[in-house]
């Protein structure tokens, strides 16, 4: 549940921000949008003096107001027309006033304390008055008569004010729109997203111990899901197979250490049961003794595993020669295979590779001994040794008898696994704890080997391929 709360957070969250991010971009939007209206209307107001004010000049260059006044209000007449909400102020050295229109009295920005500066710099300044704003600028002639005119002409912002709020009013309210279709489409798109998720997680979370074979079909999920569900589904397999041999190791090593339990327990009532003889009391013990050894070989065994599980053997690494070392072990092996008249027969070489060689040791004999057990008697176990490519070379350990269903082969290296309950050890068997395969796999793997096995009616052949350098 509280996987789903967080879900649920998440599931706002992403929305909240994708409408943070649309009202974000909209404000830039807006923002270069008015500014950008801002300037070019500037623009237009700068230029739009400016042209007045120089064709104004030009005049009183031409006409002088005192002498030709009629040519020259005439022509004033003709600048001004079509220019809308624009003012015009002459004003002469005494301070006479000239020319004007109608509308603002522009004669007050004469004792502006910025006013020459307009002139000077040429350049223009806001001016509010009467709860209206104008862009005014001003120009000073000076006549060869010695006269000198002042004008000033000022034009009106109230519409480009207006305007421009009732753009930042309507982007605005743009903004807000957008923010709340965003958010609620976003809130849309995530719910119809997630709700095949939301199905998953529900046939997920019925999943425990006891159905860990249950497997969502592909079917029922949207394309872009599958590999999602085929990956948990994989998943879902390699748990099973865990537990299905954690399982079954419970209960083989549960069943493998009952055996010698209930040997020592026995025999342990047994004498109890009746006075021995010191020869007696030492035959039971040196028989219990083998019993806490086979034990005591077990527990090491499956220690070794748990180490290999784990990844926690680290091999002793030194320069082996395979073919003198099988040789030793062959060697080794004489007394028993002496008792069945069973041959070895090595063939072939191979170059020195790089191992822990307690370990590889350890697993080969294991496999000799295994081949020594399941050979008929007068027979010969074959050794091949090959080099199958420069940094790769090949063991292949062949013994006679009877063949091993295909069925079996690819569970030869699981624990306890056994191909015929019929050679289960018994007291009279010490074929060993059934986890020999196991360790061999195990240690092949640690030399980043592979090992498989073959069998057919006439050999059962174990082949190894193992790296020559690690």
């Amino acid at each position: 549940m509280s996987w789903m709360k967080q879900s649920n957070i998440i599931s706002f969250r992403i929305p909240l921000i994708v409408c943070l991010l649309t009202c974000g971009l909209l404000y830039c939007f807006s923002y270069l949008i008015e500014h950008t209206f801002e300037k070019i209307s500037i623009q237009q107001n700068v230029s739009e003096l400016n042209s007045v004010i120089t064709s104004i000049e030009r005049e009183l260059t031409y006409y002088s107001p005192d002498e030709n006044r009629d040519e020259f209000f005439q022509n004033l007449l003709l600048i001004l027309t079509g220019h809308h909400h624009l003012f015009v102020y002459i004003i002469d050295d005494s301070g006479k006033i000239v020319y004007r229109t109608r509308g603002p009295n522009l004669s007050i920005a004469l004792s502006q304390e910025d006013f020459e500066r307009l002139i000077t710099e040429n350049s223009t300044a806001i001016w509010n008055i009467d709860k209206s704003s104008y862009r005014i600028g001003a120009s000073r002639v000076l006549l060869d008569e010695g006269r000198q005119y002042t004008t000033i002409v000022a034009v009106a912002r109230n519409l480009q004010l207006e305007f421009i709020n009732r753009l930042r009013n309507g982007l605005g309210l743009l903004i807000a729109i957008s923010c709340v279709l965003a958010l609620i489409g976003s809130l849309i798109s995530i719910y119809y997203t997630q709700k095949p998720i939301n199905r998953l997680i529900k046939k997920i979370e019925r999943i425990n111990m006891k159905s860990l074979n249950y497997r969502i079909s592909t079917a029922s999920v949207p394309v872009k899901y599958v590999s999602l569900v085929k990956a948990f589904n994989n998943m879902l397999h390699r748990m099973e197979d865990v537990f299905e041999r954690q399982r079954n190791f419970t209960a083989d090593i549960a069943h493998e250490m009952r055996t010698p339990i209930t040997n020592l327990t026995t025999q342990t009532q047994i004498v109890l049961n009746n006075a021995r003889s010191t020869e007696e009391y030492r035959e039971i013990l040196y028989s219990n003794l083998e019993e806490y050894e086979k034990m005591s070989q077990m527990i090491s065994d499956m220690l070794f595993l748990a180490q290999a599980d784990n990844h926690q053997l680290v091999p002793n690494l030194i320069d082996i020669d395979l073919h003198s070392m099988i040789s030793l072990m062959c060697e080794y092996f004489e007394p028993l295979t002496d008792e069945k008249n069973i041959t070895f027969e090595l063939e072939g070489n191979c170059s020195h590779i790089q191992g822990d060689k307690m370990m590889l040791g350890r697993a080969i004999s294991n496999i000799i001994s295994n081949a020594i057990r399941y050979t008929p008697e007068n027979q010969t176990i074959k050794i091949k040794l090959g080099q199958l490519t420069q940094k790769r070379i090949q063991i292949i350990i062949s013994n006679p008898g009877k063949k091993i269903e295909s069925r079996h082969l690819p569970h030869l290296f699981d624990r306890f696994y056994r191909v015929d309950e019929s050679r289960h050890r018994n007291n009279k068997d010490s074929s060993g704890t059934g986890i020999g395969l196991a360790i061999v796999k195990s240690i092949i793997d640690t030399h980043k080997g592979h090992i498989y096995v073959e069998s057919d009616d006439l050999s059962t052949r174990f082949i190894i391929n193992l790296p020559t350098v690690i």
